[in-house]
This record gives structure tokens, C-alpha cells and sequence, in this order.
């Protein structure tokens, strides 16, 4: 046959599709499958989450798929092996109903920072006045609370640790407000500029912190729990499928200072722009903790 045959030439054609074809579905089955990540929209997860899946992208090319719903809508997908894993479960006692009703299907992979959380007043409020969660019962304190706890989400730990701590101290009389954060802070905002008493459902590590001088009431009857850990939890499994990045979660840590900071830098700038920074400055920490031993882990299955 003649070497310039139309014939060769579509039999050509045909193999060169056929090659291009198969290098493109090879390359895509080799491309991991995401780490799908959950998160609720809190200023502190917001950063925690960036700059983990920063990390993760950047260190082992792994991709990531960020997925946001409020906490209880999150330990349900972690179980149910929707999502892989949430790293913002507050223990041991904001989120402590939800983990006990699903922590056979669970994995902790650790520790990230620690928190805190509770009710709060502006310090502008007299101490003698408000000390503690209590004091809250004096009338006169009451009237010039208007009988309102400002919170965020319905439903989510501290919103139900509130109703208890409202029926353990009887304190009739008050209602609580809930909107998003956002419309929280944005109502402590206005009533400090009118010179308003306004009590809060804070939590710390907080932008609201370092913009407002704030105060946590004291709680002798323990509803709020002291200190609290924020745990990386994952869905049962995940350790022996995903072994690097459970590996890292379990050395992932930010120091409360620095995530208060990122906070507020985040919100004159952005979030993205806030993470991007912080980890180009601290990479090599970053990179520490992906290393054991002195080496990589290894993704490899046996």
C-alpha cells in the first residue's frame, strides 16, 4: 500500500485518538479521589479548615472538597461516611450529645487547640453587678439586660448547653436570641455604641476577643465546662484509607495567639488572603507535620 494512502492516514488518525483517549482516563483514575472536609461557618473552623486543606494541597498534592452545614447535619454525614472528616469538634462538653450518639462509627485523630466557652459580658459592665451567671437573676440586672442572651445558631452545643444552664440557675425571664454569628456580634456591636448591657454566648479563640473587651461570668454549677479541646474527628476507616493526611491531623496544630490574629486579619482582609500568608511564613512547620521519624508516610496500602 502506498505510505500516503488516505486509508493509513484515518488508521493513524484513528490510533492517535484512541492513545489520547486512554492517556487522559488512566491520568484521571490515577488522581486521588478528594478528602471531603466539613466545616461550619465559625471564624476560627474557617482558618483551621484553609489552612489545613492549604497544607494538604500544597504538601501531598492530595485534593480537597470543603463541604458546609451546621454541626449536627455534620456528625450525621461523618457517620453515615458522607464527609471524611470535621476538625471542629469541641470536647468534652459543647458537642459532647453529638459524639456520644455516633462515636462507634468515628475516628479521633487528635487535638488541634484548645477553647473555651460560656456567657459574657462586656467589661464595661460592672463586676460587681455581674460576676457570674447567678447574678443574672438580680431584677435590676434583668431590666437592663432586656431578658435577652444574644447566640448564634439553634440547635448547635453551647445553644443547648444555655437551655440547661437557663433551667439550672431558673433564670425566668430571659429568652434567647439566636441568629448566625455574624447578627450576634453585629447586636453586641450596636448596643455597646448606645451604651447598652448585652450578654453573650462567646467562645474563645474568638476575633470578638481582640475587637471587644470582654468578660466570661463565672459558672459554679459546671454547665459550660472549663477548658475545652477542639478534636479532628474522623469517619471509621479513614486512617487506613487517607494514612498521611489522618497522619497530619494528628500533628496539625495552630497556637491560640495565632488563630486569634489570623481572625481579625481575616476580616480586614480575607480569609483566603489571612491563610495564604500564614502559611507561606510558616511553611517549614507546616512541612514538619507530614514528617515522622525523619520520613514521609507512606499512602501506600500493603
Amino acid at each position: 500500500m502506498n505510505a500516503r494512502s488516505p486509508y493509513r492516514k484515518k488508521a493513524c488518525a484513528c490510533l492517535f485518538g484512541f492513545a489520547l483517549g486512554a492517556s487522559a482516563a488512566l491520568a484521571q483514575a490515577a488522581e486521588p479521589e478528594p478528602v471531603r472536609i466539613g466545616w461550619v461557618n465559625w471564624s476560627d473552623t474557617e482558618i483551621t479548615v484553609k489552612l489545613a486543606s492549604t497544607a494538604l494541597q500544597e504538601h501531598l498534592k492530595q485534593p480537597v472538597k470543603l463541604v458546609m452545614a451546621d454541626i449536627g447535619i455534620q456528625f450525621q454525614a461523618l457517620a453515615n461516611g458522607n464527609i471524611d472528616l470535621i476538625p471542629m469538634v469541641w470536647l468534652p462538653s459543647t458537642h459532647k450529645a453529638f459524639y456520644d450518639k455516633y462515636k462507634d462509627r468515628l475516628e479521633d485523630l487528635g487535638v488541634l487547640y484548645e477553647g473555651r466557652i460560656g456567657m459574657a459580658v462586656p467589661t464595661s459592665v460592672p463586676i460587681s453587678e455581674v460576676a457570674s451567671v447567678e447574678d443574672l437573676n438580680k431584677p435590676q440586672v434583668r431590666e437592663k439586660l432586656d431578658g435577652k442572651i444574644l447566640t448564634s445558631e439553634v440547635g448547635n452545643g453551647q445553644y443547648k448547653l444555655t437551655v440547661k444552664a437557663m433551667e439550672e440557675y431558673k433564670l425566668d425571664g430571659y429568652k434567647l436570641v439566636a441568629s448566625s454569628e455574624t447578627g450576634m456580634l453585629n447586636e453586641l456591636d450596636r448596643n455597646l455604641k448606645r451604651d447598652k448591657w448585652s450578654l453573650v454566648n462567646a467562645w474563645s479563640p474568638h476575633w470578638m476577643f481582640s475587637k471587644w473587651s470582654l468578660r466570661y461570668l463565672d459558672d459554679p454549677k459546671h454547665i459550660f465546662g472549663g477548658a475545652e479541646q477542639i478534636h479532628a474527628m474522623a469517619r471509621k476507616g479513614f486512617s487506613q484509607q487517607y494514612p498521611e493526611v489522618a497522619y497530619f491531623f494528628a500533628h496539625y496544630s495552630i497556637p491560640q495567639a495565632d488563630l486569634e490574629a489570623l481572625m481579625m486579619q481575616a476580616r480586614q482582609t480575607s480569609s483566603d488572603q489571612a491563610v495564604a500568608a500564614y502559611y507561606a511564613a510558616n511553611k517549614p512547620r507546616f512541612e514538619a507535620m507530614f514528617e515522622q521519624g525523619g520520613q514521609r508516610v507512606s499512602t501506600r496500602q500493603p
